[in-house]
């Protein structure tokens, strides 16, 4: 077998390279470690060829302080080992958080839907962590030294080497033995897992409708044959590792009773001595222990080389960004050439060439019929999604010009599905901003006309939110505080997806309002709408049908020509200063 062409070796290669750094002193120390295990074998070496023939007292006490030193360097040592390997635990995760962090947030919409749920890298993360911090990795660095005892028990006699030697085949034949058998059951088992977690998450999420529709018992008879698939494979896993435990570990037992018989008939034919039974026994056990050890924890090994490469495919699918240099706030224009864009990951495109341009203070309504690409051009807009060609520009500067973070406070987006952060509604309408001013977030709320709704609720803005619930707000009061959230700050672009799905009439005219006056301050509105009502603030509508742009023009004109009725027909829109070139 070829090590570098082993997943599992490799696996485990490269984690033991990524902490080579650490490991250096650990090594250091496994080596004085490994040493001093030599001194109870000498010690009993010692005392049954020097002392009982002797029968010499001080020499037995000399031999007694010296072994206990060793004993207490060799237990400060092994502590020393875990501590750092604990250290290197932590400094793991560390330098990984916010890397996986990256791949929770930008996977999905850069490239596709996370592989084994998003659940999936942090649990990995846990399991590299939790291996590092264990005794594994200390078992590993153990198994050089197992040469070191078969030379000692070499010098002592071939045959007790040549013993040892067999009993260490034999223990490396049923670790790689083990590897094989249990290599698919603990994948298996990691891919059942990841099923029942993301029927977990999709129960928890669709509660309401599980319920309300009776679906209760199919749910639950779903949720129970993926529990006993999980059970069954577990207990498959469990199985064949324990077995290659048992095993190994009886054979250990043996080999040590076989080297014993072996230095004993060396002694009856008068080419070993009595303190070489008793020093090569313990030797040979020492030589195993690590082996043994190993297979132990080779359950462990494998779900931390499996989650490993898992972490590493999706780093490196997701290359860390590189923050470009900072820009002015855009202040002039949206830009939006020959856009075209789907679903990350779906190799399906479902916008098409659309193009136009906005000046500060214009307003664009986007209509047209159910999955004919409005929500994934606001997508596109937001840089939500990537485009496949073409190029979204603030200003004359592309979206991957511009810092994600710096670009955010530049952006108010309010999404179809609404949903809150775990945090009170002060902290959400401030997007989690530290030490946010309070009269801005006070200042969104009065323009979205919630203020008075916040401090109806207890608490007021310090009420809790968290999750789709929304503490148990309704859909319209989580629709309102979402636009407050979006004209936090006062943002250059706004997109509103339609914003008034779950609004009243007195939500409807407060949304008029606060498009108006972001309009006034020089903000540029993006608004998708199938009710008449969102056209009013609006200069420009575009139509889109099958992913394109069909049609695009002045508000007024656009009304008339697909013979719709808004509720401000009459009235001229505004002036552009540029206006928007014809939708291709």
């Amino acid at each position: 077998m070829n090590p570098s062409s082993d997943p599992l070796l490799a696996g485990v290669r490269s984690m033991l390279q990524a902490l080579l750094p650490v490991l250096r002193p650990v090594l250091i120390f496994s080596a004085v470690f490994n040493v001093l295990l030599l001194s109870g074998s000498f010690f009993m070496l010692l005392v049954y060829d020097d002392v009982l023939a002797s029968r010499s007292a001080p020499t037995l006490a000399g031999l007694l302080f010296m072994v206990t030193i060793a004993y207490l360097f060799q237990g400060a040592i092994d502590v020393i080992r875990a501590r750092v390997l604990m250290h290197s635990g932590a400094q793991a995760d560390r330098r990984f958080c916010d890397r996986i962090y990256d791949v929770i947030s930008r996977y999905e919409m850069e490239i596709g839907p996370l592989p084994s749920g998003g659940g999936a890298p942090v649990r990995d993360l846990d399991t590299v962590r939790a291996y590092i911090t264990g005794q594994g990795p200390l078992a590993l660095l153990d198994l050089p030294y197992v040469l070191l005892f078969l030379l000692i028990l070499t010098l002592f006699h071939w045959a007790l080497g040549l013993a040892t030697l067999a009993g260490l085949v034999v223990m490396v034949v049923l670790m790689l033995s083990g590897d094989r058998r249990t290599r698919e059951p603990a994948q298996h088992v990691a891919s059942i897992a990841a099923a029942r977690f993301a029927l977990a998450e999709d129960v928890r999420r669709n509660s309401e409708v599980v319920r309300v529709l009776g679906m209760d018992g199919r749910r639950r008879a779903s949720w129970d044959a993926v529990s006993l698939a999980l059970i069954g494979a577990h207990d498959q896993l469990a199985g064949i590792s324990g077995r290659t435990q048992v095993v190994s570990k009886a054979f250990r037992l043996f080999l040590q009773s076989f080297v014993l018989a072996v230095g004993a008939f060396l002694v009856i034919d008068g080419y070993a001595t009595g303190g070489v039974i008793i020093a090569g026994s313990i030797l040979s056990a020492r030589a195993l222990m690590p082996i043994e050890q190993t297979i132990g924890q080779w359950k462990g090994m494998t779900e931390a080389s499996q989650a490993w490469r898992r972490l590493m495919a999706l780093l490196n699918a997701l290359p860390e960004r590189q923050a470009p240099m900072p820009l002015p706030r855009p202040s002039t224009y949206l830009e939006v050439q020959s856009a075209v864009s789907g679903p990350p990951g779906r190799q399906r495109v479902t916008v098409a060439n659309v193009s136009f341009r906005l000046d500060a203070g214009q307003a664009l309504a986007v209509i047209g019929h159910s999955g004919s690409g409005k929500s994934t051009l606001m997508r596109a807009i937001t840089g939500a999604w990537p485009l496949l060609r073409g190029a979204v520009r603030f200003d004359g500067a592309a979206l991957d010009q511009w810092d994600p973070v710096e670009l955010g406070r530049h952006i108010g987006y309010v999404p179809q599905a609404i949903e809150m952060f775990e945090g009170t509604i002060a902290q959400n309408i401030s997007r989690f901003e530290v030490d946010a001013d309070p009269q801005a977030i006070i200042a969104a709320a009065i323009a979205a006309d919630v203020h008075d709704l916040i401090l109806a609720l207890p608490g007021g803005y310090e009420y809790p939110l968290g999750g789709p619930s929304g503490g148990g707000l309704s859909a319209g009061q989580k629709q309102r505080l979402a636009l407050a959230r979006a004209l936090y700050g006062d943002p250059f672009l706004l997109v509103l997806d339609e914003p008034n799905s779950n609004l009243d009439a007195a939500g409807e005219a407060a949304l008029v309002t606060a498009i108006q006056v972001a309009k006034a301050r020089g903000a540029i509105v993006i608004m998708v709408g199938h009710r008449p009502s969102v056209f009013a603030a609006a200069d420009y509508i575009l139509l889109m049908a099958e992913g394109q742009a069909r049609q695009m023009g002045e508000r007024n004109e656009m009304l008339q020509r697909l013979n719709l009725q808004g509720p401000s027909a009459a009235a001229p829109a505004p002036v552009a200063s540029h206006s928007p070139p014809a939708a291709a």
